[in-house]
């Protein structure tokens, strides 16, 4: 048995803030005074004292991706590039400092920040890394890559390739392509025996060996562990994703209690397994299924065609809306919760529109639906989805890192980014997220974003959106456990739950606000083992 005593602990559960927890085992066995706590056992106990620091619920990241995350941290890393020449100088960096010979890759790249009016790289500047290699990039949405000369060569990629419904082929003013491969189009640069989904999202998976995958899946879960994070939601899992979490938990490897939601593409298989409800353990679980309704709000692909969008595109939709209609209806009536991809006005309304009329064919009880970002829904549609019981869960790092680029795509519009003040407001669940690794894992960076709503130049943006302290860190606990319903066993310390906390160098609730936070992880405890 465990007494953690000394430091500040909120519960985030009845208890509110209180003096000591006791722990045997994975479990949470006693919460409150020290004398209390102590006098819940008869044997021995070790002692852990916080000195100080302040202990809270292990934070739940409901919206992630950590095999994604371990595969792009081991590309180069283009989130600093400023141009197309810092973009090549980091490849070429990259490329010498690697004793591959295979692709040369690289993640995170802002078009917005390029100087290039807002336009992407092409085939021609990355054809200034390697002409007889593929280079190839990823956005920093994670939505789709910039390919070089040689990847579109192997891909088989030219002028006659048609554009794939949801998907995006730039060309040149003679019809060839000129590398930009985005959404649904991904599908064709995963190679003839890779994954592909089709219209049902942007397809992340370009090859990798196994060993691979092991490797960055155990790196994803490290960095998010390392960020406090205990409990994750995987929100586009395919037969690869589940193939390296189911190896990672038989091999002892899991270093974060995670909920799979398996995209849209493999309804057909869920269907056939009669897979009703959720299934797993406390370490894995399948939760539901994954859909995607449009583009990426940070590439400029989200659908928005109503007369805001400034930068000459009006994104584009993956599904027509009775497609999408009978793929959420087929998951409803088979028992599964869902959660989409919908950032514009549109694609929202096809949600609400699809879940109620699911709920009207097959009425349910607290089933939880989703929409992932809700990037920019209107009033009446935020009363919808109180009504029907409809959780968003956006990502407020994104509008510190993102939002000066949504302004110049989507023009005003972006005041109301990612608005967790008003889903409070209307009396919905507020959840906060990373969606890892289009931000990285850093709670506090986005509690802090979702309080100030400041943007990296300064700007406050949506100022009604924003939350409150308690607020921000119930969204990064206790909320993100609700919409993965695992509330009965983590997102807050109670009698009961699961042993999983983070401890830190100072109080998120008591903190300055003047700039980003300066708190440090110190531990992270995952059912009752420091991991």
């Amino acid at each position: 048995m465990t007494l953690f005593i000394g430091g500040t602990i909120h519960t985030i559960g009845p208890a509110g803030t209180v003096e000591a927890v006791l722990i045997r085992g994975d479990q949470i066995v006693a919460v409150g005074d020290r004398a209390n706590c102590e006098n819940a056992t008869t044997g021995s106990f070790d002692t852990v004292n916080l000195a100080g620091s302040t202990m809270v619920p292990g934070f739940v990241d409901a919206h992630t991706h950590p095999l994604m995350l371990g595969q792009c941290a081991s590309w180069a890393d283009l989130t600093g590039a400023g141009s197309i020449d810092d973009l090549v100088k980091l490849l070429r960096e990259h490329d010498r400092t690697s004793d591959s010979l295979g692709p040369i890759r690289g993640f995170g790249y802002d078009h917005h920040r390029l100087g290039t009016d807002d336009n992407h790289p092409t085939a021609d500047d990355l054809d200034r890394v390697a002409g007889d290699r593929p280079v190839e990039i990823m956005h920093t949405s994670g939505h789709g890559y910039v390919v070089n000369h040689e990847s579109m060569r192997r891909a088989g990629i030219d002028a006659s390739t048609p554009t794939p419904s949801g998907g995006r082929i730039d060309r040149t003013d003679s019809g060839k392509p000129n590398g930009v491969i985005f959404d649904a189009a991904c599908d064709l640069l995963t190679g003839p025996e890779g994954v592909k989904i089709s219209n049902h999202g942007p397809n992340l998976h370009l090859p990798e060996m196994p060993e691979d995958l092991d490797r960055m899946l155990d790196l994803g879960q490290s960095m998010l562990s390392a960020a406090g994070i205990t409990s994750v939601g995987d929100l586009q899992v395919t037969q690869r994703e589940l193939t390296n979490w189911l190896r990672a938990r038989d091999d002892g490897r899991m270093r974060l209690r995670a909920t799979a939601m398996v995209l849209s593409s493999h309804l057909d298989l869920l269907e056939g397994l009669g897979l009703s409800a959720s299934i797993g353990n406390d370490l894995f679980q399948i939760g539901g299924l994954k859909l995607y309704a449009d583009g990426a709000l940070t590439s400029g692909s989200a659908y928005v065609p109503c007369g805001c969008a400034v930068n000459h595109r009006v994104g584009y939709l993956y599904h027509e809306a009775d497609e999408y209609q009978d793929l959420v209806i087929r998951a409803h009536t088979l028992g599964l919760q869902t959660g989409t991809h919908a950032q514009g006005p549109i694609p929202i309304a096809m949600v609400i529109d699809a879940i109620r009329e699911a709920q009207a064919q097959s009425p349910r009880v607290d089933v939880r639906h989703r929409i992932e970002h809700c990037g920019f829904p209107t009033d009446e549609q935020i009363g919808a989805m109180a009504e029907l019981g409809i959780v968003p869960v956006p990502q407020p790092t994104h509008v510190h890192l993102y939002a000066e680029g949504a302004f110049r795509d989507y023009g005003e519009i972006a005041e109301r980014m990612y608005p967790s003040g008003l889903f409070a407001e209307a009396g919905i669940p507020v959840v906060l997220s990373s969606d890892v690794p289009v931000s990285m894992p850093n709670v506090f960076l986005a509690m802090w974003a979702a309080i100030t709503r400041r943007t990296s130049s300064g700007r406050i943006v949506g100022p009604e959106c924003a939350i409150d302290r308690e607020t921000a860190l119930r969204g990064y606990t206790i909320e993100g456990a609700r919409v993965l319903h695992r509330e009965h066993a983590v997102g807050s310390i109670e009698v009961g739950k699961l042993a999983d906390f983070a401890i830190i160098d100072g109080d998120p609730l008591t903190i300055e606000l003047d700039s980003p936070p300066d708190l440090n992880v110190e531990q992270v405890w995952l059912g009752g083992r420091v991991v």
